[in-house]
């Protein structure tokens, strides 16, 4: 008997893997598969999940937001091989030396994975301080470190470039013109998925550092996004902010089936340990689905709130998957749960019946 995505949607929340869910299957065209199941809340009271349930994207805000807003610029004269200082004066340092916009969006700057950017100060002006002042920890162009900080700088250049602010130029030139809803700072908060229970993982994570920071937040985050660093910057960020349904993803994610945006999602990082695009993550190295079940040329990114997107141009396939898997805690390894996923959608041949 052929499963459904409900199917496969259910039987990871029976597992355990997150309370609910949502999950698509479409082309460039249409939509040929979707599905919702579970809970959108657990605690501290429990909430339904249906299709309308807005899920924290976390860092599929990089290609859909960042990197859509970085083709703009670049039909507009942005250069990907300017230094971030010939945009912001607090990274023309030496510490800055060889790095390129490309490279921010490569993963490849040889800047930290991460760091509380609020635990030096809150807002954005005090996030560019402390970045102009952080210590790269690989050489330029020789490793693929994944990088929130990174993207943050670019988010900074391109609001430079634009002369404007983040939430504004992702509506007017991404969200508006693809007939999304995504959207920052959700207006219903009882409407999204909640995430996290006492922003537990970055309050340890900041301990671990040999940090402190005062002002964590109690109690079940919902509403508002999970991310420590864009929560604090004002709900607004380049690496992480976005809300939105499965649906709204796939209509943010068509665009990128257009064979002139290929030079945007191509392997750009051949000799490393991962594929790595503009603000684009490829099979090669991939965690997160059965590299060889795709095609080279897909490209695709993850949330750690527990969302992923994957493309296959091959296939003319785009393939979503939203979960709460952070609510209330986070346990497990994740990649296991999106890699099931993929191989039996592909399995199942979902959309192609």
């Amino acid at each position: 008997m052929s499963l459904t995505l409900t199917d496969i949607l259910e039987e990871e929340i029976a597992a355990g893997s997150f309370p609910g869910g949502a999950a698509l299957v479409g082309t460039a065209e249409r939509i040929v598969a979707r599905a919702h199941a579970g809970r959108a809340a657990v605690v501290p009271e429990d909430a339904p999940l249906d299709a309308a349930t807005l899920f924290d994207l976390a860092s599929l805000t990089k290609p859909l937001a960042t990197g859509a807003l970085v083709l703009a610029a670049q039909r507009d004269g942005l250069d990907l091989l300017s230094p971030p200082g010939r945009f912001l004066p607090p990274f023309k340092k030496t510490r800055y030396d060889g790095i390129t916009l490309e490279m921010l969006l490569l993963h490849t700057s040889g800047l930290p994975a991460w760091f509380p950017l609020y635990a030096r100060g809150e807002g954005a002006a005090a996030y560019r301080r402390t970045l102009g002042g952080i210590e790269p920890e690989t050489l330029p162009g020789t490793a693929v470190v994944y990088s929130d900080l990174g993207i943050l700088v670019m988010g900074d250049v391109l609001e430079n470039f634009f002369g404007a602010g983040w939430d504004r130029l992702f509506t007017d030139l991404v969200g508006s013109p693809a007939g999304s809803g995504i959207r920052y700072l959700p207006a219903k908060p009882g409407r999204c998925a909640a995430t996290e229970e006492d922003d537990a993982t970055e309050r340890s994570m900041t301990a671990a550092l040999g940090l402190s920071y005062a002002h964590f937040r109690t109690g079940v985050v919902r509403g508002e996004v999970h991310d420590g660093n864009a929560f604090r910057r004002g709900g607004v960020a380049a690496h992480a902010g976005l809300f939105g349904t499965a649906e709204d993803v796939w209509r943010l994610a068509r665009p990128w089936l257009d064979p002139g945006r290929r030079d945007f999602t191509r392997d750009r990082t051949p000799d490393l340990s991962e594929a790595r695009g503009l603000a684009w993550q490829g099979p090669r190295g991939a965690k997160s689905i059965p590299a060889e079940s795709f095609s080279s040329d897909a490209f695709g990114h993850t949330g750690f709130t527990g969302t992923s997107l994957w493309v296959d141009p091959a296939r003319d396939e785009i393939v979503v998957l939203l979960t709460n898997r952070v609510h209330p805690r986070v346990e497990g390894d994740f990649n296991a749960v999106r890699r099931r996923f993929h191989e039996r959608v592909l399995e199942e041949e979902i959309g192609r019946r």
